[in-house]
């Protein structure tokens, strides 16, 4: 049989069976960890989504990744840390520039990294802290250097004091429940006095080992010198408190009874017509019990129950009331990871659902639709194999209608075809020519869908689309018309591609 004759019939028997190759049963998570904008498999590799990347997308030259840090920076900015202990920096704060990794000279070991404008520290598992400034103009940092002073710290945090003008101040929660705060910029150390037996630290928070809660102020008198002494006083209205948490102007804390408590701000109109509204007596929140943790989200509480349920609740109002309506969102959610409006959660299953601000791809869906106010499933992350090869893919598979679709440019050249793009009129030509066999030349057009091969119309189940700029086309269709056999190991979320000899 000629080869022609044979690519036409390769094409009709994938539109009768393109259903049955892309059904996809529920498999077992390979997912080790995840955070608001990438994951770990269970091999150690690294997976990011977030800005120009809107699903999934495998890091291929950083392998046996450990432990991630998201929102360094800026929102989606990562820090992650290698088996070798190395740690390397991911800026993500334009939707159209390619990924970049930089390493982190001078850090080793880490466990937690936190920002406070240009200034980063990050604490190793031995109690250390080291600190950088971002070089100006650049998305990296001035090598690391050890604080001298502050040791066996085992949590950070930072947040700004006006005095009156704004002033960063860090804080240290040590092995022994002590807190102590920067003075003179990072050159000096203090204790505060009155916080001892801490467990946690958020912000101007503070949570003792008997359950009470502390607090002090941010903002001081205009003769006031940043060097003054902080005074923590208790909050009276809270007691037997396992979590505290806060925005830095909204707080949360859940008591061991698993009841909610609010105080702090609230948010009432827009833009410039925003005001908040400040209640520093703690309320408790009668609309929802049994709660195991909480985030605040843009303008939202998210409530994750212990029976696996997620509820929403508005911070949008003069004051919350104490029977402020919880919505149920999801159910059988295991574990939340926020970023700054979005959130990602993991079900039971093992799968990742995202809700909030969808900008700039946070959600890993496949798209850029500003805002879902409902749970969606973030994309899986799926593996392409060229002839047991990993293909480095600069946007991850999206799956659409059952069906696989990969970036223009990521396979075909791998195939020994020449792609060529117009972006006027969005038109893609892939050209195949061997020796020996007939030459292949199909032409996509992402405008309208329509695909010719040889000059003669390709009817599709699925047409080519375009996200953010790029242009995604079927994988099977294309690979299998290139002279590939394309199949699909749903267990291992895994595409593997075999060319013929």
């Amino acid at each position: 049989m000629k080869r022609r004759t044979l690519l036409i019939s390769m094409i009709a028997l994938l539109l009768f069976s393109s259903s049955a190759w892309a059904a996809e049963d529920e498999s077992t998570s390979r997912i080790r960890s995840y955070d608001s904008g990438s994951l770990i498999q269970s091999d150690g590799s690294l997976w990011l989504w977030g800005y120009n990347q809107s699903v999934p997308t495998r890091v291929e030259d950083k392998p046996n990744v450990v432990r991630t840090y998201s929102n360094i920076i800026h929102e989606g900015d990562l820090v992650f840390t290698l088996q070798d202990h190395s740690a390397w920096y991911v800026p993500r704060n334009n939707i159209s520039e390619p990924v970049k990794f930089n390493s982190l000279e001078g850090l080793q070991n880490i466990v937690d990294v936190r920002s406070l404008n240009d200034h980063v520290l990050a604490l190793s598992a031995e109690g250390t802290v080291s600190s950088a400034d971002r070089i100006e103009n650049d998305s990296n940092f001035a090598p690391f250097q050890t604080l001298s002073g502050i040791d066996e710290v085992t949590e950070l945090d930072s947040y700004y004091e006006e005095r009156p003008q704004y002033e960063e101040r860090w804080l240290f929660l040590k092995k022994d429940g002590s807190v102590w705060k920067n003075t003179r910029s990072l050159q000096g150390f203090e204790p505060v006095p009155s916080l001892k037996d801490t467990t946690a630290i958020s912000k101007n928070i503070a949570l003792k080992k008997d359950g009470t809660v502390w607090t002090w102020p941010k903002v001081f008198e205009k003769n006031a010198t940043p060097s003054e002494a902080l005074s923590a006083s208790q909050i009276q209205a809270l007691s037997d408190i396992k979590i505290i948490k806060t925005n830095g102007s909204s707080n949360l804390a859940i008591d061991r009874q698993g009841r909610l408590w609010f105080w702090g701000e609230t948010v009432t109109g827009y833009s410039d017509s925003t005001t908040y509204h400040n209640e520093n007596n703690p309320v408790l929140l009668t609309g929802i019990k049994d709660v195991k943790d909480v985030f605040i989200v843009e303008r939202s509480i998210l409530a994750l129950t212990t029976g696996g349920n997620v509820y929403e609740a508005s911070l949008e109002g003069e004051k919350l009331s104490s029977t402020v309506p919880f919505k149920l969102l999801a159910k059988n959610i295991q574990s939340i990871q926020a970023g700054l409006r979005h959130v990602i959660m993991q079900k039971t299953d093992g799968t990742l659902w995202g809700w909030g601000v969808n900008k700039h791809a946070q959600l890993g869906i496949g798209d850029y639709e500003f805002l879902y106010s409902t749970p969606v499933p973030v994309q899986k992350p799926i593996l392409v194999l060229l002839n047991d090869t990993p293909v480095p893919l600069s946007n991850g598979v999206i799956t659409r209608n059952e069906q696989a679709f990969i970036p223009l440019r990521s396979v075909f050249d791998k195939l020994g075809a020449e792609v060529t793009y117009d972006f006027n009129s969005k038109i893609a030509e892939i050209n195949q020519s061997k020796t020996g066999a007939n030459p292949v030349s199909l032409q996509i057009n992402l405008k309208n869908g329509q695909t010719t091969m040889n000059g003669k119309v390709v009817k599709l189940t699925n047409p080519p689309f375009t996200v953010n700029g790029i242009g995604y086309l079927p994988l099977r269709l294309i690979s299998e018309t290139l002279g590939a056999k394309v199949d699909w190991i749903q267990k291992e979320d895994t595409i593997v591609i075999t060319t013929k000899s």
